[in-house]
């Protein structure tokens, strides 16, 4: 009797099918590693306040997410020595930015953006250590 030229008896060893899991295994660690890298490392005020933003969007903001930001804020403020002009500047940038991403995302778009970009930021701020 003839198999099915679809079936397999066992699991498939092949040079090209361990490279192809090998592959997988670095696509799905990359983002990890690249995002522990990332943790507590925002630029500026606005990229902060735009992540802020993004948390408020989706519903991510918690006491801890509000917590983290209000410390990372303070931070900036004092070791950027920014006026409150320059800190009112800086934060109607990144509201700016926001605000523009989410009318762009359209109608039920905003959903990825919040499982990805929103997930990400709600981690970063909510973990930002309390001044010293």
């Amino acid at each position: 009797m003839r198999k099915h030229r679809f079936a397999r008896s066992g699991p498939d060893r092949t040079p090209t099918s361990l490279l192809r899991a090998l592959s997988l295994g670095l696509l799905l660690a990359v983002p990890i590693v690249g995002f522990s890298q990332k943790l507590h490392k925002f630029n500026n005020l606005t990229e902060a306040v735009y992540f802020f933003e993004v948390t408020l969007y989706c519903g991510l903001a918690t006491d801890a997410v509000i917590r983290g930001y209000h410390y990372l804020e303070d931070d900036f403020r004092r070791t950027h020595h920014l006026t409150s002009e320059e800190m009112d500047k800086q934060r109607g940038r990144g509201w700016s930015l926001a605000h523009a991403e989410w009318q762009n995302r359209g109608l039920g778009g905003f959903r990825a953006w919040c499982v990805t970009e929103g997930r990400e930021a709600a981690i970063a701020l909510s973990s930002f250590p309390p001044p010293a």
